[in-house]
């Protein structure tokens, strides 16, 4: 079942969605998306230039907050876009919680208007590989 336009108010926060993010699915999505960069895969290059160990690819962690839209509205048809900023690694055994909240709604369009953000707790610390995130959604 769709969700209702006037069922949602600026200020409503969206359910949460968690993954924990394992080397299978970051050879699922290499697969998927045909980006097969090694820093998603072979750990010694990765950390030759640069990186912790292996990463997921930001663009599978924003699938994961774009996945917790659509559970929320109950299909992703009414996604019209999608914007994020990439501000963090994703390692592989850590937990991504994404996180929505309503900033606007519009009578007249009969959109709805995301802020966006994905979550991990690395070392104690909360971390944010996703911020200033947004998605305009059109409701019936």
């Amino acid at each position: 079942m769709a969700l209702d336009f006037d069922a949602v108010k600026v200020g409503d926060e969206l359910p949460e969605r968690s993954n924990r993010l394992d080397r299978s699915q970051l050879v699922m999505y290499a697969g998927a998306s045909g980006d097969f960069n090694p820093i998603h895969w072979n750990e010694e290059f990765a950390r030759m230039v640069g990186l912790p160990g292996v990463i997921s690819h930001g663009m599978f962690t924003m699938a994961l907050v774009t996945r917790m839209l659509a559970d929320w509205v109950g299909d992703v048809a009414p996604v019209r876009s999608v914007s994020v900023q990439f501000r963090k690694e994703v390692l592989p055994e850590e937990t991504v919680v994404a996180r929505g909240r309503v900033v606007e709604k519009d009578d007249a369009s009969r959109t709805v208007t995301v802020e966006l953000w994905a979550e991990l707790t690395r070392d104690g610390e909360i971390l944010k590989p996703i911020k200033n995130g947004r998605a305009v959604l059109t409701l019936p």
